[in-house]
């Protein structure tokens, strides 16, 4: 179908998919387009093609496919799926809008890191990527948009239990801003250990230390003030370290330590 300014076209297989991609310029997939400002001139709805849609659930993750609506993910029920990843999309806007938008739209939804990114990032999700030739797997914090000529396949998200999972989204409600931002906070114990401990924070940018989740691994529960005191200025002095040549709204930076006191203190 075609307009004045706009071409869209349809696929009806993956197949279809990867053959428009390598055929057509500019072509850019959307599936519910529920946060496209500005429509491309060539676009290609990925959202009906069956393979696309498939929910595959397995013992210790769930493969999703990108065209499955977030409502769909919400009707699994906060105890199939990491609650994280539940309360982060039941943040998202209304119920109307989550019926159109999809997983892999949020995930690839260019020049922004919407509410899926922390939870997807902490959880440690994989993006299954499709060519012609190839198939890869890779870590979603290794992906900022589909390789050339390439087709988002499949989400992996695994499901191991955590003790505590906690999901914080900032800024306005139902619509994105300078001061947007999402917060992730998992942690696992065992006989009064901390024994794994995973946080993301995204906005404008994604901040995440390996170093800050694995310097304080084997400290004893509950956690005395001076350890929360040290994990706070460590975080601190990281986060000013990872966004000083980045601009953001100040404010982030308390809300990312009032934050992170809280899953902290979630802890004792």
């Amino acid at each position: 179908m075609a307009t004045d300014k706009h071409s869209i076209f349809t696929a009806k297989s993956i197949n279809d998919i990867l053959y428009q991609l390598k055929t057509v310029n500019n072509l850019q997939l959307i599936g519910g387009a529920t946060y496209i400002k500005d429509f491309p001139e060539k676009a290609l709805s990925v959202r009906n093609i069956p393979e696309l849609q498939e929910i595959d659930k397995h013992e210790r993750f769930i493969d999703f496919g990108p065209a499955v609506s977030l409502n769909r993910i919400l009707h699994l029920g906060r105890n199939a799926i990491p609650s994280i990843l539940y309360d982060s999309i039941l943040s998202m806007s209304n119920h109307a809008v989550r019926n159109m938008a999809t997983i892999g739209g949020n995930i690839m939804a260019k020049n922004k890191r919407l509410s899926l990114v922390a939870p997807l990032t902490v959880l440690e999700a994989t993006l299954k990527f499709k060519t012609q030739k190839t198939t890869d797997v890779l870590p979603i914090t290794k992906v900022d948009s589909a390789p050339a000529d390439a087709v988002l396949v499949s989400i992996r998200i695994p499901t191991d239990e955590w003790n505590v999972e906690i999901f914080k989204r900032l800024g306005p409600s139902y619509k994105i801003t300078n001061e947007s931002a999402s917060f992730c906070f998992l942690a696992k114990t065992e006989k009064n250990l901390l024994i794994n401990l995973k946080l993301c924070f995204t906005g404008p940018f994604i901040f995440q230390s390996k170093e800050l989740e694995s310097k304080f691994l084997g400290v004893r529960l509950p956690l005395s003030q001076s350890v929360i005191h040290d994990f706070i200025t460590i975080a601190s002095r990281e986060f000013d370290e990872y966004t000083k040549d980045i601009q953001y709204e100040p404010i982030l930076k308390q809300q990312f330590l009032n934050l992170i006191a809280y899953s902290l203190h979630e802890l004792t």
